[in-house]
């Protein structure tokens, strides 16, 4: 079934992330305050995240969580239902931080320090970590991620479109589509990218990433191919731009 991750603050239903029940499910004594349960539900959802992204969604469960978020399987259940509903919060979760980084970055004044690109990268490690393992192992619910990180990329390049920081496209959604697969499918191949460029974007840390970086950042921000030598195919791209609208 599908959901929208965006969404979910706005809609009413089943949220789990929303306000914790009331009652006491270890049996321990009186109901803990709302801090502390919220607290113990961040907890929950952040070493599920960690988890998730180290060890894979099939080999992780409920009870190993609990363990390192310090807190019982059965308080993991009370918040979340189920794995699956656990994994769908990390989810949503992952997709708002992503968002939220790229908005951030569209918004920023003035130019962007290295030095702030690397410690977002290094506080984001294991949410990349994390959709590069999901998208390694596929399923449903990493077809509800990817369609949302699409329509969430769709709001960014258009702000920054008006901000004068993207070139226009003439299908937004194809664009935003193709760079998603291109960045996350360089991701599952950090082994070969090690191999090849000295660096792993998932193994090491962000300050060692300077290859990858500076790689990525020709190729979006000079290009690779010269209009005026392919004139064959720019007309088809217009072409072909023409028919789908």
């Amino acid at each position: 079934m599908a959901y929208q991750y965006g969404a979910s603050k706005a809609r009413a239903g089943h949220n789990p992330l929303g306000a914790a029940s009331t009652h006491n499910i270890t049996g321990t004594g009186n109901t803990s305050p709302p801090a502390q349960e919220a607290s113990a539900k961040e907890r929950i959802r952040d070493a599920a995240i960690e988890l998730f992204g180290e060890l894979g969604f099939n080999d992780v469960s409920l009870k190993t969580i609990g363990r390192r978020a310090g807190v019982s399987a059965p308080l993991v259940v009370h918040h979340f239902g189920s794995k699956t509903e656990l994994r769908r919060a990390c989810d949503r979760y992952v997709t708002e931080r992503f968002h939220a980084a790229k908005l951030d970055a569209v918004h920023r004044e003035g130019h962007m320090p290295q030095n702030y690109i690397f410690q977002v990268m290094q506080e984001s490690r294991h949410l990349v970590q994390y959709m590069v393992r999901a998208f390694t192992e596929g399923g449903e619910e990493i077809d509800n991620l990817l369609d949302q990180l699409v329509e969430d990329s769709l709001v960014y390049t258009a702000e920054a479109e008006e901000l004068g920081q993207v070139r226009p496209s003439q299908n937004r959604r194809h664009r935003a589509a193709l760079l998603l697969l291109t960045t996350f499918g360089s991701m599952i191949l950090h082994k070969q990218m090690k191999r090849l460029l000295g660096v792993s974007p998932v193994d090491d840390p962000p300050e060692q990433w300077g290859p990858y970086i500076a790689a990525v950042s020709e190729i979006y921000l000079n290009g690779v191919l010269i209009p005026e030598a392919y004139p064959d195919l720019v007309d088809f791209v217009e072409a072909f731009s023409s028919r789908e609208d």
